[in-house]
């Protein structure tokens, strides 16, 4: 059957886009002609209103033109329909939120419209605040102190190292390292002749743990291990095939948008025998401090709440298990008993965005919550709900 072709004014319309438009995305070759006629029309096919809709989709959802080229121009980096849909729920959520946010603010009265206008700016700019949250490691070490206060006789990180498995010669890639905390707590305990790449798409967060891993200069040396360090973001990940022999994403695959193509990837990556091992939480992991700061006051924006839950323990198997055929989930055993009142306020000063502003006028009123709470129970138990799943291709 005969191919049906559009010229560069009849795709524009079908669309509904500009003529300008079409040659600008031709221009920066992300819609190409398929051919051209004699005259030096172009035309275009239905590929080509497939990609152009990939492109509008992409642009709809907030990418820059610069992440609309790595996505539409690196391998196997086509936003599949499935991953178009979720990113569309995602924006439909913070679409209602909006709404009613610009709702009640309507209705309240003078006196209230500063606290909803506060949770407007906090929704308009969610991504941001993320972005902002990790640009540096301050905020990341203040919610980690927190944790000191575990009831497990294993710390997070040697728990996770441990079932790591690592063996001599081994290379071993981390997406999404921070501040190096789980190989600075190991150290000691690596196998001789690693090659170690730690990445991240922060580069505060490299450097700290560049710092971090600095005093063991020497013993890594002395050990044959070679570290480096690389700025990564895993929405556009590109591996070797079949290049490492342990892939390791601690708690953070829930910051990955397109992690399907993400996971992809990983399996790709893996040499045969190989192994992945992500972290992530479950749906009642830190509910009660949660409820704590939610009674203190409901203004402040818990975005890590919505942001996990695209991948936690309750849902992440069945993401999995297209790209691995053995997976075994393992959670750790662990709450945390909090008699320290300045690990709590910490912790919550440190969430992505109105947090720290809010508590600059009210910090003393939640430090007398928290005393009184203390006073009367002694600690405040805080569950932890934390697990990883190690996966072979």
């Amino acid at each position: 059957m005969e191919e049906t072709l559009y010229t560069a004014g009849e795709i524009a319309r079908i669309a509904g886009v500009s003529l300008r438009t079409i040659r600008f995305y031709d221009e920066k070759g992300l819609l190409k002609p398929v051919s051209y006629s004699e005259a030096g029309y172009r035309y275009y096919n239905q590929e080509s209103l497939a990609v152009l809709q990939r492109i509008l989709m992409l642009k709809y959802l907030g990418f820059s033109l610069q992440r609309i080229e790595e996505i539409m121009t690196s391998r196997n980096m086509e936003l599949r329909l499935s991953e178009q849909k979720e990113l569309l729920i995602q924006k439909k959520r913070q679409l209602e939120e909006i709404i009613s946010a610009i709702e009640m603010m309507e209705s309240s009265r003078e006196k209230d419209k500063c606290g909803f206008l506060i949770r407007l700016l906090n929704l308009l700019t969610e991504e941001e605040k993320v972005q902002e949250q990790y640009r540096t490691a301050d905020n990341l070490e203040k919610r980690i102190r927190l944790h000191d206060y575990s009831t497990s006789p294993l710390g997070w990180m040697e728990w996770v190292y441990e079932r790591l498995e690592l063996k001599a010669g081994e290379r071993i890639l981390e997406l999404g390292c921070g501040t190096g905390l789980l190989w600075q707590e190991n150290v000691r305990r690596l196998p001789e002749g690693l090659r170690l790449t730690l990445t991240d798409r922060s580069e505060g967060m490299l450097e700290k743990a560049r710092e971090n891993l600095s005093p063991f200069r020497e013993l890594l040396e002395a050990k044959g291990i070679r570290v480096e360090y690389r700025i990564c973001d895993a929405d556009s990940l590109v591996l070797e095939r079949e290049s490492h022999d342990c892939i390791v994403a601690n708690h953070m695959l829930y910051h990955v948008k397109r992690r399907e193509a993400c996971l992809r990837e990983i399996a790709r990556g893996l040499k045969p025998g190989g192994r992945f091992l992500c972290s992530t939480i479950g749906d009642s992991h830190m509910r009660e401090l949660h409820e704590i700061v939610e009674v203190f006051d409901a203004r402040i924006e818990m975005p890590f709440r919505s942001i996990t839950g695209g991948f936690r323990l309750e849902n992440a198997m069945e993401q999995l298990r297209p790209h691995f055929t053995r997976i075994e989930r393992m959670d750790q055993e662990n709450d945390l008993i909090v008699d320290d009142i300045e690990a709590i306020y910490d912790s919550v000063s440190s969430y992505p965005g109105n947090a720290a502003c809010i508590l600059e006028q009210r910090g003393e009123e939640l430090r007398g919550l928290l005393r009184q709470r203390m006073d009367r129970e002694g600690a405040i138990f805080i569950h932890k709900s934390t697990g990883i799943f190690r996966c072979r291709p």
